[in-house]
């Protein structure tokens, strides 16, 4: 099983154990029921192919070796210097370094390299400034660039076993499960939304995968009237980067997914009221909030 399907049978179980806590607001939705049966009997299907498959890596082979190795010394000297230029209120090099692990291990082979090399170039040419990077760590990184370069091109090799007719069961078992947590979402969004904001959010944070090593930044907003602190369910937020407009939920909060971290601007309107251009540092694997404050149009 992967990482990622791990994350979604956990996700799974905390819905279940969500509804269960909250029955007295669970019986108000209709046809809830019947969708959490179907997740939990899938479930059991998916623990049982679970015990039935087995993944055999073959092993790393030289060239996964030296790629991981270069990422890992990429990334030690990234987060070094990303602390000491945020220190010293350099922001867009921060910025330029605000990458994972992940980000240089996934992907076409050249385009690792190139992600690579462009990281040490942040770190060369800004050497000086941020002190803590000495020409011996450019050379370093330089050395497991080089030696990635070398050996890129060798086969990776890795082999999945199942005892069930010779494929892999899992997929379309994570598949039905996900619709059910579509619906599960669906039904409590549209009977319980508004009159019981609390659940309904938990069972939203329920549904979000939470891989270990990977962080989502994510953006939340209370846009409210200044003159009593009320919700702007009218209200919209578009981000200025990619044009994409996002209006209130259930929980009165107005939610941004996902979002690259960083600088970022946003459009915040509503009818009857002055527009509002906010701009925003995000920071990366954590839920951004923000409250926004509307004066009413004279």
């Amino acid at each position: 099983m992967t990482k990622t399907q791990r994350a979604k049978q956990e996700s799974y179980a905390r819905i279940n154990d969500t509804i269960t806590n909250n029955a007295a607001i669970a019986t108000n939705v209709i046809g809830l029921e019947e969708e959490v049966d179907d997740l939990e009997a899938t479930i059991l299907k998916i623990i049982n192919a679970s015990t039935t498959q087995i993944t055999e890596p073959v092993g790393l082979t030289n060239s996964e070796t030296k790629k991981l190795l270069m990422a890992d010394t990429v990334v030690k000297y990234i987060l070094r210097a990303k602390v000491k230029a945020k220190r010293l209120g350099l922001l867009t090099i921060a910025n330029q370094l605000d990458e994972t692990h992940t980000f240089y291990v996934k992907g076409a082979k050249i385009e690792i390299i190139s992600k690579a090399k462009a990281a040490r170039n942040v770190l060369n040419d800004n050497k000086t400034v941020l002190v803590i990077i000495t020409p011996a760590n450019i050379t370093e990184i330089d050395g497991v660039i080089s030696d990635y370069e070398s050996v890129k091109d060798e086969p990776v090799e890795a082999k999945i076993i199942t005892k069930a007719a010779g494929t892999d069961i899992l997929p379309p078992l994570f598949k039905s499960a996900d619709a059910s947590v579509v619906n599960i979402l669906d039904l409590v969004e549209s009977y319980v939304g508004k009159s019981q904001p609390v659940f309904t959010n938990e069972i939203k944070l329920d549904a979000i995968l939470r891989i270990s090593g990977e962080r989502h930044t994510s953006v939340d907003f209370h846009i409210l009237r200044e003159d009593d602190g009320t919700p702007l369910l009218n209200s919209e937020v578009k981000d200025r980067t990619t044009l994409k407009i996002y209006k209130p939920g259930g929980d009165y909060l107005t939610v941004i997914p996902s979002h690259r971290p960083g600088s970022s601007s946003f459009e915040i309107t509503c009818p009857g009221f002055q527009s509002v251009t906010f701009g925003a540092q995000l920071s990366r694997g954590v839920i951004n909030n923000f409250t926004i404050r509307l004066k009413m149009n004279p």
